[in-house]
């Protein structure tokens, strides 16, 4: 039997098509598993508390720096304004490193929902002295520091 001339046997492939298809499934796999890693919702970090010694020296520095900005506004070195501003950074600042709070990004409303009461008063109640239409009293700057102080002294 002869061979026939039409009839010409089966071509091998080369080796770089399986290979580009190989690693086209690889990029996808990768693809999925990072539009999956990126769209899960954060997982909720729980914050380790502060050792006591570590959380006096915190309040003595937090206390010493509400004592600086009420200072300031007696000596009018800053205005009331900034001086209410200035403690509701200090005062949020410290809640967030005792507590692992986000305390510096949330409003008073944020507070009132997920942060401890007695924050969000503090809070709240120096609205109207940083953004009022009219300027903060200096004398004002006292009740506000004597305020944060309960906050950051009582906090345990």
């Amino acid at each position: 039997m002869d061979a026939d001339p039409s009839f010409l046997p089966p071509g091998s492939y080369g080796v770089v098509w399986p290979l580009l298809g190989g690693l086209l499934l690889l990029l996808l796999l990768v693809w999925a598993g990072v539009v999956w890693l990126m769209t899960r919702p954060p997982q909720d970090e729980s914050h380790a508390p502060l050792p006591p010694s570590a959380l006096v020296k915190l309040r003595g520095e937090t206390l010493a720096q509400i004592d600086e900005v009420e200072r300031s506004v007696r000596e009018g070195e800053r205005t009331a304004r900034a001086g209410h501003h200035e403690l509701s950074k200090v005062v949020r600042r410290f809640v967030a490193e005792v507590s692992g709070l986000d305390a510096e990004k949330m409003t008073a409303r944020d507070l009132r929902k997920r942060g401890p009461e007695h924050l969000a008063r503090l809070i709240a109640a120096y609205y109207p002295s940083q953004f009022g239409a009219a300027e903060s009293a200096p004398p004002s700057i006292g009740k506000a520091a004597s305020a944060a102080r309960e906050v950051v002294g009582g906090w345990s």
